[in-house]
């Protein structure tokens, strides 16, 4: 196997948006998002409990803080964590999301998608690829993070989003591994800058990449 398509230029699996109104504390589950948790669309009502009941025991806390974050406080957000279908199995997803603010700057709606990363984690495990888990068992739940930013930025597919991050990865000689991390943990990427400056910085750190190290 080649390590540097190792696992996060592949397609992911399930990508399942869903729509939170804050205000009214009512959720839009897709069609998706319900298959990804083992049920029927509409088997049961979309609630942040239920969705807190499937998250992994050891996950659970983790991501729910996260969620509470960008209620209170708005901005974009993605929480690598695991949840437990209706039939106990163990998922490894990604979820990323962004607030719409209303005039006050309180957040009144979170956007976003659940993306099912189970089977590029699994083939992490493959005894062929060990030297390349240790070198990339974090890069690729970091790709899929900047990639769930960039669909939802630019409202493309996965794909395409992965194009976005490899064209930057030439531009600058860098590993698209190392965009998507700067990308994810650089400060002020939040729903205020939208699709210009979101893709903007995607375009700026490539050049400034190529000629240095990139102040992230």
């Amino acid at each position: 196997m080649d390590i540097h398509s190792f696992p996060g230029e592949r397609s992911p699996g399930i990508v399942a948006p869903f729509r939170y109104d804050v205000v009214n504390d009512r959720w839009h589950w897709s069609d998706a998002l319900y298959e990804l948790h083992g049920y029927v669309p509409r088997e049961i009502p979309p609630t942040t409990s239920a969705l807190m009941h499937h998250k992994h025991p050891d996950d659970r806390d983790r991501a729910a803080g996260v969620f509470s974050a960008v209620v209170r406080d708005g901005g974009t957000y993605s929480c690598y964590h695991r949840i437990v279908r209706r039939n106990k199995k163990v998922l490894s997803v990604v979820s990323v999301g962004t607030s719409l603010l209303d005039p006050d700057g309180r957040t009144v709606e979170i956007q976003g998608y659940y993306i099912d990363l189970t089977q590029a984690r699994r083939d992490e495990t493959q005894a062929d690829v060990e030297v390349a888990l240790a070198r990339k068992a974090a890069a690729g739940p970091v790709i899929e993070q900047a990639k769930g930013m960039l669909m939802l930025a630019g409202g493309c597919t996965a794909d395409e989003a992965f194009e976005r991050l490899r064209l930057c990865s030439q531009l600058a000689n860098r590993k698209v591994a190392d965009i998507a991390q700067m990308l994810v943990e650089s400060p002020g990427r939040s729903a205020a800058d939208g699709t210009t400056g979101i893709l903007e910085w995607l375009a700026r750190a490539g050049e400034d990449a190529a000629t240095g190290p990139v102040s992230v």
